[in-house]
């Protein structure tokens, strides 16, 4: 169990996007006093491949587009990604 600025730090995002994938159910959280601690396995597998990529690697538009498509099955609704990229296919 990790604390929300360890998990945000895992992760590669946010604090307050932990806090909402908490409030949203995405992950379990305990409260420890007035600490919250999450699994340090169910943040790494949230946070997707950039939580275990080396700190300093970036990506390019193309791979983030390619790793955008790999992971999207079109069993949930349209998100903002899919709309990008289906907007970026279409030019």
């Amino acid at each position: 169990m990790v604390e929300v600025r360890e998990a945000a730090q895992l992760a590669r995002r946010t604090p307050e996007t932990i806090r909402r994938w908490v409030w949203s159910g995405r992950i379990h959280a305990t409260r420890a006093g007035n600490r919250l601690l999450v699994p340090k396995e169910a943040v790494v597998a949230l946070g997707g491949p950039q939580a275990t990529e080396a700190p300093g690697a970036r990506l390019s538009l193309r791979d983030w587009a390619d790793r955008v498509r790999a992971g999207r099955t079109g069993k949930r609704g349209a998100t903002a990604a899919d709309l990008v990229v289906g907007d970026r296919a279409g030019r």
